[in-house]
């Protein structure tokens, strides 16, 4: 519940921050920079156990194994299409922002291994790693995105259902 408030204010401070930028096509403006944090940097976040706004190498172990743990609800060692959905939603606030199931089940024989389950978390966290330190900052979190275009304006006659005149 707790990271699904996280994500929920995190989308809500991203939306504020676009909907404030406005928009100027006069010279340079000092707009905020954007930035999108994803579902499964969330999940990284909650890793750090010792608060210290930082993930080591052994948060990072020792996370995997708690999430297979929750993932595998019935604790068969495998992760069923349905317990992948169910901790989808717990964790990473719902199925549609993945990483999605096919992401840790690579041969798609519908079951998600231990074995597939850490390596493809243990690649999320290497792809996120940028100085490769094997320690996770927040900063490395961050995913900066393209500045939003301002709107054009449209004349008149470009302006949805606007009736054309003919010419003459």
């Amino acid at each position: 519940m707790r990271l699904k408030t996280l994500a929920m204010s995190a989308g809500a401070a991203l939306a504020l921050t676009a909907c404030a930028s406005g928009g100027s096509s006069s010279g340079p403006t000092r707009e905020p920079i954007r930035a999108l944090m994803s579902a499964d940097a969330l999940m990284f976040v909650s890793f750090d156990a010792d608060g210290d706004l930082a993930v080591s190498a052994a948060e990072i172990e020792a996370g995997i194994g708690r999430e297979f743990a929750r993932a595998d609800a019935n604790s068969d060692g495998s992760i069923a299409p349905i317990e992948f959905q169910n901790w989808s939603n717990q964790v990473l606030g719902g199925t549609q922002m993945g990483p999605y199931r096919l992401d840790f089940d690579r041969n798609v024989d519908n079951t998600i291994t231990r074995e597939e389950f850490e390596a493809e978390v243990r690649g999320r966290v290497s792809d996120y790693d940028e100085d490769q330190s094997g320690t996770l900052a927040r900063r490395e979190f961050v995913r900066l995105i393209g500045q939003a275009r301002p709107p054009a304006e449209r004349r008149p006659e470009q302006q949805p259902g606007a009736m054309t005149r003919p010419n003459g």
